[in-house]
This record gives structure tokens, C-alpha cells and sequence, in this order.
């Protein structure tokens, strides 16, 4: 060990580097002792418990901990919630278009000035529809002070003549009594309501607003609709105020068809009670009774089938389509005994038989009345 120091020293010298004090050191660190020694067994250290009053101590210091923090929070909502600057000073109306944005702000109460944020949006909708124009609303909010508020309102239909006029939408409900306010609105009049309990005005006025639902904007024609106390529905049109009925749905198909013959029905059909639209492809005309001929000073007219007096309740004819050109001849029914001293013209030749009706637009078979006219539209 001693000679490896010297040539070690000996290389240094030769190569002129000089000698530091570290070198002095002994090369080999095995050799030396280390500067600790390790036990031979190992001592166990045992930490120290707590007492009951330790933990006592801890508990009471994770509790103030909680309660500092429970109170700074609420401080601070406090607050937030007492913020002038959160509180709701303007409201954002869209879809009104009968109600003003006064009434709005009326229905929504006194959420106009409260904390935004604490506003409950569920009731506020519930108070919007509890108004009978509001068919669904929608709140949202929009910090730091304004309320938006979407409506969506009933389109009133018709006027319903219930124990008062009142507008009604789509779906039978009834909106509000007609007067100054809703003067502006010309539309028609849904009667059958008067004195119906109210399941059964419910079920009418459904019956009524589906009708005019489906006619869409051929509601336009439409005058009157009255509800039968067997459900069915006739139809007084604007005008010459024909009298439609109409059956099941759909009811646009059956009036537009109407609407396409109306000048030739009108023509061929002028004392028509009723038209009758409940068949398919079919246009049943039902006339009132014959008047009495009129005095002799009137000018004759020349017998014929269309100018024939039918002492009866009714004539028949049957008009081929879509042609409608030649008038068919009619025939005589059994003659009323209230007319039986009065002066009848010459008979029209006897008739070709009534063609068989088809089945209705519910789907079952029917014949019309033997004192109506038949107009095949298909």
C-alpha cells in the first residue's frame, strides 16, 4: 500500500503537477473505519399515544375548522344574494303576440326586483300558464339582471257559443269571454256548447277545433260549425250560407270538393237544404219542401223535370261528374197529405232508379234519404 503511494507520487512529480493536501489521503476507503456504526439490532421506536384528551383536543380543531369555513361560505352568499347588481330589472319577452309585456311582468309577480339567482323557474312557468292565453312558457336566466321569458299562445279558431261567446283554439279550450278587447277577431261560431255539462263541452268543442284544424286555411268559407248532440258536424259556409254536413275526417278533402262543384250545385240545387258530404266520392243534396205554385199572374212555365212542383219533402236527382252538364230527370215520392187539394203540374217522365251509394267515409255502407239529390264526384 505504501510503495502504490509512492510511484503515485513519483508519476505526479515527473509529470510536475502539483501535490494537493487531499492527495494526502489514504487511497484505499475500504480500509479506513466508517465514520458509523451500525447496531447489530435494530431499536423499535414507539410513537407516543393520545390520550383521550388528545383527541378530544384534535376533534375540537376539525369542528372550528368546519364552522369557519360553513360561515365564510354563507357570508358570502349572503352576500351575493344581497347584490344590487343581481337583482332582475329588465324582462326579455318573445312569442307574445296578444298579451303585452305589462301583463307578462303581471303574471310573473314579484320576481321583477328579487335576486336572480333565487328565483324558483318552475313556479314562475306554473303562473305563466295559469293564464288561459299561455299554452306552454320557457325562463331562462341571463346574468347579471335579466329574465327571458319565451311564450308560446293559443291562436284562437273559433268564438264558441257557450253559456257566453268565448274565443276557443285548436283544441277546444275556451280562452276568454268575446268583447271590446278581442272585437278584432272574425271568426266562426262553433254552437251545440250551450248547456252541455262540461265533459261533454269539452268533447264537442275538440270535435269543433279538430274540424277547423284540418281545413286550415279553408276555415276561411266556414261561417258556422254546429256540434249535433250525436257528435256530428255541419258547416254553414260564408255567402250564400249552404249547409254542409260533414261527417268524419278528413274534412278538407270533402270541402275543397265541395267548393270545386259549388257554382254547378248552386245552379242545380237551389232550394238544397243541406248537402250532405258523409259519402264517399259522393254529393247527397237534400231540398226543402216544394213551395205552393204562385199565382196566375205569373207567367207559365214550360213542364219539365227541372221545373216540376213536388208536392213532397223533397225531389230526387242524380248528377253524373265531373261533366255536371244536363240536368237528370226527378222523381215524384209520395205525395204530402198537408198538399193534397193543391194543383200539381204535369208529372216529369218517370226517372232511372237512384245508383247505389257507397260506403260512407267511416268505412260502412249507408244510403242516403229517398227524398235527396246524388252528385257523383269520382
Amino acid at each position: 500500500m505504501k510503495r502504490r503511494r509512492e510511484d503515485t507520487l513519483r508519476v505526479l512529480k515527473q509529470r510536475r503537477l502539483p501535490l494537493h493536501p487531499a492527495l494526502d489521503l489514504p487511497l484505499n476507503q475500504e480500509e479506513q473505519e466508517p465514520p458509523f456504526l451500525r447496531p447489530k439490532t435494530r431499536t423499535r421506536v414507539r410513537r407516543a399515544r393520545r390520550g383521550q384528551l388528545g383527541r378530544t383536543i384534535l376533534a375540537a380543531q376539525a369542528a372550528a375548522m368546519l364552522l369557519l369555513a360553513g360561515l365564510a361560505g354563507w357570508a358570502g352568499y349572503a352576500r351575493v344574494m344581497a347584490s344590487d347588481r343581481l337583482r332582475v330589472s329588465r324582462v326579455e319577452v318573445r312569442g307574445s303576440h296578444f298579451l303585452s309585456d305589462q301583463e307578462v311582468r303581471e303574471l310573473l309577480g314579484s320576481a321583477v326586483g328579487d335576486n336572480i339567482l333565487g328565483l324558483d323557474i318552475e313556479a314562475l312557468k306554473a303562473r305563466l300558464r295559469s293564464s288561459p292565453w299561455v299554452a306552454d312558457a320557457a325562463i331562462s336566466r341571463a346574468l347579471p339582471d335579466t329574465l327571458r321569458v319565451e311564450i308560446r299562445e293559443r291562436a284562437p279558431l273559433a268564438l264558441a257559443e257557450a253559456d257566453q261567446l268565448q274565443l276557443m283554439d285548436e283544441d277546444g279550450t275556451l280562452i276568454e269571454p268575446y268583447g271590446p278587447r278581442t272585437a278584432a277577431f272574425d271568426l266562426p261560431i262553433v254552437r251545440g256548447l250551450k248547456g252541455a255539462s262540461a265533459e261533454v263541452l269539452r268533447d264537442r268543442a275538440e270535435r269543433a277545433g279538430g274540424l277547423l284544424r284540418d281545413l286550415g286555411e279553408l276555415s276561411a268559407e266556414v261561417s258556422e260549425v254546429d256540434v249535433e248532440s250525436a257528435g256530428e258536424l255541419k258547416v254553414v259556409l260564408r255567402g250564400a250560407g249552404e249547409v254542409l254536413r260533414m261527417g268524419g275526417p278528413p274534412y278538407r278533402g270533402k270541402l275543397q270538393t265541395y267548393l270545386d262543384l259549388r257554382e254547378d250545385l248552386e245552379r242545380r240545387c237551389p232550394n238544397a237544404e243541406y248537402f250532405d258530404l258523409r259519402f264517399r266520392d259522393r254529393v247527397i243534396a237534400k231540398e226543402f219542401p216544394s213551395a205552393v205554385p204562385k199565382s196566375n199572374s205569373e207567367p207559365p212555365r214550360e213542364a219539365g223535370p227541372e221545373n216540376a212542383v213536388v208536392p213532397e219533402s223533397g225531389s230526387l236527382r242524380s248528377l253524373q261528374a265531373p261533366s255536371l252538364q244536363d240536368p237528370s230527370p226527378q222523381d215524384l215520392s209520395p205525395q204530402d197529405p198537408s198538399l193534397e187539394d193543391q194543383p200539381i203540374p204535369s208529372p216529369s217522365p218517370e226517372p232511372d232508379p237512384l245508383p247505389a251509394v257507397g260506403p260512407d267515409a267511416h268505412g260502412d255502407a249507408a244510403q242516403p234519404s229517398p227524398n235527396a239529390s246524388e252528385v257523383v264526384t269520382g
